[in-house]
């Protein structure tokens, strides 16, 4: 085992060493009862750390990747409870971890943080409306990689908030390297349910660093605008959910904790499928009657939140010119609700010399009863109809293998596309994969 005799013997020096310890080991074997010993209830982390869950199954390996092999080489001791020290890796780079502790018996973490040195200058805010046309650009600067090269661009336009409206709680942070624009990420707070279990998440999507800013540690710098937004003990976890085929992004999270099954994106055809506008449009007088259909369809799903009328009349309600109760349709025994998104937003598809662009709608709310297949297929294909007739080409609908009514969505689909669940925090439960998974495409 690695020993740090650079790091002085005092109540901070001796926990530091302990973690720097197990880091550097990347061994797990260590258990929930050693964390309480070492670590204040309270205890603010933003350093590579396991959650209690992990440190038998691969926590601390993961935060051994994350650091490389490493050396001390420097330390500040700022008082016996305080202190901090330079890391050096053998891919050179660098590091500054913070430990701080309880002034009395046993000395307790309170505080252990790491940030990237940088050879330059890394700040982060809060976009606000009048970086849209920024924000914009930086993603249609950064096309997704796919792996057989092709690349993906989303297009915002002139609404680049347009897909935040519908989220209850969130942030876009914007980085800028020697003041100029350089990367942007997206979280939403959210709640979702887990093994019966209520978990309150981050859910991190929409990452772009321009390409000549990446492989630079940008990562972490933008993130640290989240902090202030959302302290420590604001959520138990988050989750992220790359492509199976994101090369770059899946190494990213190389040695992150995964779900053995894949969340899925089925896309339908809006024009081949397109059907009669059969049912009705729903009214506020149906809220009962939805949420009894959507939790009966998803309650056995995992990370799915059972709906309350309040809590699903506010989602409804909360940006009417994006969706409104009209933008669902119904029967007795089963529902469809439909964001049109690509009102604003363009997928533009590049492979193998040819360009496609796409303009999709999200089937944000969808359920049925049992023996209601069929009218939940004719409501799908009315809504083909709908977005058909909007210039739209694609709905797109989001299952998983051991969801109700997956076998019917696959038979309608023209694609179906693949995405890796990663989840901080968020043990996956036993059995999981024969429950369903959920994912709120608002969040997605």
């Amino acid at each position: 085992m690695k020993t740090f005799p650079e790091i002085p013997d005092s109540p901070a020096g001796r926990q530091l060493v302990w973690y720097l310890e197990r880091v550097s080991a990347g061994v797990d074997g260590s258990s929930e009862a050693e964390l309480g010993s070492r670590c204040a209830l309270n205890m603010v982390v933003r350093a590579p750390f396991p959650y209690p869950h992990e440190v038998q199954t691969g926590g601390w390996k993961r935060c051994s990747q994350s650091y490389g092999d490493f050396k001390v080489t420097c330390v500040e001791e700022v008082s016996d409870f305080h202190i901090a020290a330079t890391l050096e890796s053998a891919s050179d780079k660098k590091f500054m971890v913070t430990c701080e502790v309880e002034d009395s018996e046993p000395h307790k973490i309170t505080v252990l943080t790491r940030e990237r040195i940088l050879d330059f200058d890394v700040v982060s805010r809060e976009a606000t409306i009048a970086d849209a046309a920024v924000l914009a650009d930086i993603e249609r600067r950064c096309p997704i990689v796919l792996g057989d090269g092709t690349t993906m661009t989303i297009e915002r336009g002139d609404d680049y908030f347009a897909f935040t409206r519908l989220m209850d709680n969130f942030l876009v942070a914007l980085g800028f390297v020697d003041g100029k624009p350089a990367g942007v990420n997206v979280a939403a707070l959210h709640t979702v349910r887990v093994g019966g279990r209520d978990y309150r998440i981050h859910a991190f999507a929409h990452l772009r660093i321009l390409p000549e800013h990446q492989k630079k540690g940008l990562w972490g710098a933008i993130n640290r605008v989240f902090d202030e937004k959302y302290p420590e003990g604001s959520s138990d976890g988050s989750t992220a959910y790359p492509s199976v085929d994101n090369a770059a992004m899946l190494r990213g999270f190389a040695g992150a904790p995964r779900w053995s099954t894949h969340q899925i994106r089925a896309q339908l055809p809006c024009t081949s499928l397109a059907g009669p506008q059969i049912g009705r449009p729903a009214t506020l007088r149906d809220a009962p009657r939805i949420v009894e259909i959507l939790n009966a369809t998803h309650e056995h799903d995992e990370m799915y939140l059972p709906y309350t009328v309040e809590s699903f009349t506010a989602r409804v309600e909360r940006s009417p010119r994006d969706y409104w109760w009209e933008r669902l349709r119904m029967t007795d025994r089963a529902v469809v609700g439909v964001w049109p998104a690509g009102d604003t937003v363009r997928f533009i598809i590049e492979s193998k010399g040819k360009r496609v662009e796409s303009r999709r709608g999200l089937a944000l709310d969808w359920g049925f009863v049992a023996g209601a297949e069929d009218e939940f297929e004719a409501l799908l294909r009315a809504q083909c109809g709908w977005l058909a007739n909007r210039g739209l080409d694609r709905l797109s609908l989001f299952t998983s293998e051991a969801s109700a009514g997956y076998a019917r969505v696959r038979e309608l689909a023209s694609e179906l596309e693949r995405y890796v669940v990663i989840s901080f925090g968020i043990p996956e439960p036993p059995g999981a994969a024969t429950r369903g998974l959920y994912v709120d495409p608002i969040y997605f």
